[in-house]
């Protein structure tokens, strides 16, 4: 993992904005500037997303802004985490800036667990859609889901023997 101090950002650098409950991600594209996908908060988020009967399934919107890197923070903690650098060659630079200029202000599918803003500047950084966090989460509701189904068979098992001894 490449890590540096915020003074020495350079293009390309994922920058991670610690939002207490969560991490926003934005990517680093100079002069103080960073490219981010984002929701809308509160009431207008509503407009954002779209709810099918037939499939039950709820679709939402991103918007990809520019902003500086100040604003995007908010006065929230953030740092450069280029984490996938082990794993992943980071594109050349003017590759991803290539994408930023195609990209700036649309409006795209947003899925918090499939296609986040980590998801998208790990895409720009290094061609590939990664989202530790999304992932995380995954993992922790699969294994809670395990934790659950483990303690029911449990239940279930110690209730038939407790059944099979009653009717011996």
């Amino acid at each position: 993992m490449q890590t540096r101090s915020p003074t020495t950002m350079e293009i390309g650098d994922m920058i991670e904005i610690n939002r207490g409950q969560y991490k926003h991600w934005a990517l680093y594209i100079g002069h103080g500037k960073v490219i981010q996908l984002v929701t809308p908060d509160g009431p207008s988020r509503v407009s954002f997303c779209s709810f099918s009967s037939s499939s039950g399934s709820v679709s939402c919107k991103g918007t990809i802004t520019i902003e500086t890197l100040q604003d995007v923070a908010a006065g929230n903690t953030y740092k450069i985490n280029n984490y996938l650098d082990d794993e992943y060659k980071p594109r050349r630079t003017d590759v991803i800036m290539g994408d930023v200029d195609k990209m700036r202000g649309s409006t795209i599918k947003y899925d918090l667990l499939g296609q986040n803003c980590e998801h998208f500047v790990t895409f720009l950084r290094y061609g590939k859609s990664k989202s530790k966090q999304a992932d995380d989460f995954l993992n922790n509701v699969l294994a809670g889901t395990a934790g659950v189904l483990g303690v029911l068979a449990a239940v279930v098992a110690s209730t038939a023997a407790a059944a099979s001894t009653l009717r011996k």
